[in-house]
């Protein structure tokens, strides 16, 4: 029978992480201690995989040429930029908001 207590769930939600590699080397170790400690979480990680693997294979692939690819990527860091964007609030934010970007570039 599986745990139910609320380290189990906080581990439960890592999986997907995991998987994809995106925990840090420090929250791998301990996901990895876990599991190692608990065998009937394997099954967890194994039908997870499963699932991921379903939803990749229901999801069409895009091919597209690198100028493309150049574009789409441009396009996100200028949205990006714009949405983090600090907007002055007045002259002397707009001085300092202007002096820090003459800075960085």
């Amino acid at each position: 029978m599986m745990d139910v207590n609320p380290t189990f769930k906080i581990f439960e939600r890592k999986i997907v992480p995991y998987l994809d590699g995106s925990l840090g080397p420090e929250e791998t170790s301990e996901f990895e201690a876990f599991v190692s400690t608990h065998p009937d979480f394997e099954e967890q990680i194994k039908n997870k995989k499963q699932e991921i693997q379903l939803l990749k294979q229901m999801i069409p692939v895009a091919i597209f040429s690198q100028e493309a690819k150049e574009s789409i990527e441009s396009e996100m860091h200028t949205s990006i930029f714009n949405l983090l964007k600090e907007e002055p609030k007045g002259l002397m934010d707009s001085l300092r908001i202007k002096w820090e970007d003459w800075r960085s570039h």
